[in-house]
């Protein structure tokens, strides 16, 4: 689903219409501020189906910009909002046919597996569950692979394969809403909300948006 403010409503406008704002929820953006933003769903396959759609009907995006909530596990606190620039697929394996876990087979090898857009930020481990128990996660097996990861999400590697393929720049940032563990989902449900005016000053002194009144 596609927002388009209307003219009696406060807005975020970027300075061109080459941006799209993305996130899965409207939950994690209730006021709804930016002039142009999509909701996906929750899930990689939502996520990879409505942008690649919009993507197709709007060739003048040359950006995507994601906002959502995440999970953190190593090096990053609850609370705070992170920008991520290196993405990992956490539930891809296709065993001997690749160099191990999060490689997709037959792909092109330049986005068959971690995608990077950068190395300022933290890596964003993605996969179609929700994670309240680290130990799920072969956490261990990554680390010895040199997989390490931050934090995790249910959508952004999905995106960024998704603007990979279409030659689009896609720019990450992610609200720790919980510490992925017994009381994630209480804590979600507490805290998704709260990353919102945190993403929105970062959308006027990163990226020029205007809030207009």
């Amino acid at each position: 689903m596609t927002i388009k403010q209307g003219d009696f409503f406060p807005i975020m406008k970027q300075p061109t219409d080459e941006y799209i704002v993305v996130s899965a929820l409207a939950s994690e953006l209730p006021n709804a501020l930016p002039e142009k933003l999509l909701f996906t769903g929750v899930g990689k396959v939502n996520a990879t189906h409505i942008l690649t759609r919009y993507l197709v009907n709007n060739p003048q995006i040359r950006t995507v910009i994601n906002f959502g909530t995440c999970g953190g596990i190593h090096g990053v606190k609850k609370g705070e909002i992170v920008k991520v620039t290196t993405f990992v697929q956490g539930d891809m394996y296709c065993g001997n046919l690749t160099e191990g876990k999060g490689i997709t087979y037959g792909d092109d090898p330049a986005i068959a597996g971690t995608l990077n857009y950068g190395t300022e930020g933290v890596i964003c481990r993605t996969q179609d569950q929700f994670v309240d128990n680290i130990e799920t996660l072969d956490k261990l097996q990554y680390l010895l692979e040199g997989n390490k990861f931050n934090i995790v999400d249910m959508e952004a590697y999905a995106l960024a394969k998704v603007c990979a393929y279409m030659n689009v720049d896609f720019i990450c940032y992610k609200y720790v809403s919980d510490d992925a563990d017994e009381e994630a989902s209480d804590d979600w449900e507490e805290n998704v909300h709260k990353g919102e005016d945190l993403f929105y000053d970062i959308l006027e002194k990163e990226h020029l948006f205007e809030r207009l009144q």
